[in-house]
């Protein structure tokens, strides 16, 4: 596992800890960003790559700063 999977990883799991301490499932914040629970869940894993675009708007909808999503 490379360092760059190790942080995606990371990054996965603080996105997970900031959806739940928020109140959203995975289902909802899907819906709200436009893609399927699916592929939320993979990015939650570290096993997909999420778009800045997608970070962004994470940020937007959980109401937190984008620096707090790599709070690892």
């Amino acid at each position: 596992m490379s360092i760059n999977d190790e942080k995606l990883i990371l990054l996965g799991r603080q996105l997970k800890k900031l959806r739940k301490s928020k109140g959203f499932s995975q289902l909802n914040l899907s819906v709200k960003l436009g893609i399927t629970r699916e592929h939320l869940s993979k990015i939650e894993r570290g096993v997909a790559y999420p778009s800045v675009k997608i970070l962004f708007e994470i940020t937007d909808i959980l109401n937190i700063e984008f620096k707090d999503l790599a709070d690892f």
